[in-house]
């Protein structure tokens, strides 16, 4: 495959070296790389860094464009495009450098990509973008300009970037305008860019802050509805009287009003044909998709490589296994195998065979139904992994979580006997159970609590599929109770906590699925409810480690007040919020 890799440049000295010797080490052959540099009018020594370059001729091209004024991003692309030729461009920003194999991975995945697939969007280090991506697909709703490839065809397509938008949010509209058209944007979890645009973590920048939220007002007039932009005014005018340390804020913001108006109107002509066509965007605040929490963790490759069992229990739906393993398929982690054990006869045995061929897969049916904790215990006696982690067949991982989870304990935290991360919830609602059609209705962050044993003994909160424990617990302190229907990872989690202490991973890495439906709910509410109390009677009654003491002096108000102090202390009011919203509803339903 041939590639052109288009660079824009603006007083860039200091990232231009370490970004050209990235491609040029690269394992791809350099040969088939196309390298096309714009200079924004520069001030610094960017152009004659990039003019003494010694190893232009390693390159299949190497052309440098020098403006004559600052074109902004999406306009100086747009005349490095229009100069180069290759099937597939990649945009890059100049402050990357390429992981060794990004572009070989780049590669693999172009070529097994169906042809609606015009874009396909890299994992960016050491913050990867929080932006939602699905899962079991991979598929994105928009793809950050940093580090993205596009079929040149459908960039020509769409009319490229949009050359009134200066700075941030082209790439949202380069990518609603290519969903528009009937393409496909890809996330690729395998194709990694370290990105070093922030000197630290949280950091705002002036330009970012001023330039989004703006154009996030632009987007809303181009692709929005008239209840959006109304939206966009009032938290754009709410900007006026957030204080901010930023020098003439309000301003600035006093003066973008004025001017969005004119501006939003020309833009809400520009997107005339895309809204007729039926074409409805996300405003998620100043957001363009759900944000998962982790922003600011900081990834890492693991530096060891043990193997994982992922431990999956089923029982006569290989439809719904199907999502589960295909999760497990794009993990960007390596060294797993999968224990699957069918409780009951061997329904799924055939749709694995065929269809997940490529993974390390134990499948186990029990013929007769043993339940739940059984066959999760047989799972467990089968495992040969170093590490288990639990993954319910209705639930699904995101790519890098089992990779964050071993790197975290294997370089950090190997004296943790166990090592969680945050699971959204996703209440979900099924048309049809053959072939499989649901609906996704919420992502909801109920549990983001760090590691408090005082709090384990009052409730769960460990979300099955968040954790990942040595199995030395496992052959210390056995499986599942057969006698629990629910809760059997909640009294697992305690038993395994008279090892050692469990570490908590501030990153979403994970969704577990729960029925929307109302009355589902409550039958689960009231068995849950239920094994709640059998789960506590059946501590209380061991006495083990003081737990009858700990327990009695815990439930009730101290647990509550425990739980609230400890999520104000970390600045978890979002739980909070979440929290009081549900409360708030279940008793405008008792009432009504």
């Amino acid at each position: 495959m041939e590639i052109d890799i288009i660079i824009v440049t603006y007083n860039s000295s200091k990232w231009v070296n370490a970004c050209l010797e990235s491609i040029r080490n690269s394992s791809f052959s350099v040969g088939n790389v196309h390298l096309t540099l714009v200079d924004n009018k520069s001030s610094d020594n960017t152009v004659e860094l990039l003019e003494r370059y010694p190893k232009q001729k390693n390159f299949g091209s190497f052309t440098i464009i020098k403006s004559e004024v600052n074109l902004g991003f999406g306009k100086a692309n747009n005349l490095a495009v229009s100069r180069t030729n290759q099937d597939y461009i990649f945009f890059l920003n100049i402050d990357t450098e390429l992981d060794l194999n990004c572009l070989s991975q780049l590669e693999k995945t172009i070529q097994s990509s169906c042809k609606e697939v015009a874009l396909w969007e890299c994992r960016q280090f050491p913050y990867e973008h929080p932006k939602y991506y699905n899962p079991v697909n991979l598929e994105t709703t928009w793809a950050s300009g940093a580090a993205c490839v596009v079929k040149r065809n459908a960039f020509v397509d769409v009319g490229m970037f949009d050359e009134e938008i200066f700075m941030y949010a082209e790439d949202v509209d380069l990518s609603w305008r290519l969903r528009a058209r009937g393409y496909k944007l890809l996330y690729s979890p395998n194709c990694i860019v370290h990105h070093y645009t922030y000197q630290s973590a949280g950091e705002v920048k002036p330009n970012q802050y001023y330039n989004s939220t703006y154009n996030n007002l632009m987007m809303r007039y181009k692709f929005g509805t008239w209840k959006d932009i109304i939206k966009g005014y009032i938290l754009y005018g709410a900007l006026m009287v957030i204080p901010n340390s930023f020098k003439g804020h309000r301003k600035k913001i006093a003066k973008s009003l004025v001017k969005s108006i004119a501006q939003g109107i020309h833009f809400r002509q520009k997107g005339r044909h895309i809204r007729n066509a039926g074409f409805k965007p996300k405003f998620k605040i100043w957001n363009y998709e759900i944000v998962r929490e982790g922003a600011f963790y900081v990834n890492e490759l693991p530096s060891s490589n043990p193997l994982v069992s992922v431990i999956i229990r089923t029982c006569g739906r290989p439809d719904v296994l199907r999502e589960a393993l295909l999760t497990v398929r794009h993990q960007t982690y390596s060294n797993i195998e999968v224990v699957i054990v069918e409780d009951g006869p061997a329904i799924s045995e055939e749709m694995i065979r065929n269809d997940f061929f490529d993974l390390n897969i134990r499948y186990i049916s029990t013929e007769k139904n043993v339940g739940r904790c059984i066959a999760g215990n047989i799972a467990l006696t089968n495992a040969s992994g170093e590490l288990f982690n639990f993954l319910d067949d209705d639930d699904v991982l995101f790519a890098d979580h089992i990779e964050v989870l071993v790197a975290q304990y294997y370089q950090h935290h190997s004296d943790n006997v166990a090592i969680y991360a945050i699971g959204l919830e996703t209440p979900i609602r099924i048309m049809s159970k053959t072939p499989y059609v649901y609906e996704e209705t919420s992502y909801n962050l109920i549990h983001r609590q760090e590691y408090d044993r005082r709090i384990l003994l009052h409730h769960n909160y460990f979300p099955i599929q968040t954790v990942l424990f040595s199995r030395k617990l496992f052959d210390q302190f056995g499986g599942f109770d057969p006698k629990l229907e629910v809760l059997e990872d909640w009294d697992l989690w305690l038993r395994y906590s008279f090892a050692g202490e469990f570490y908590f991973v501030d990153k979403v890495t994970s969704m577990y699925r729960v029925p929307s439906e109302p009355t589902d709910n409550l039958k689960r509410q009231q068995m849950l409810d239920h094994y709640l109390k059998v789960v506590r009677e059946k501590h209380v009654g061991t006495g083990e480690a003081n737990i009858e003491a700990e327990l009695s002096d815990f439930v009730g108000f101290k647990s509550k007040l425990l739980v609230v102090m400890s999520q104000i202390r970390q600045g978890r009011y979002d739980v909070l919020i979440y929290k009081m919203k549900n409360k708030l509803k279940a008793k405008i339903k008792k009432i009504f």
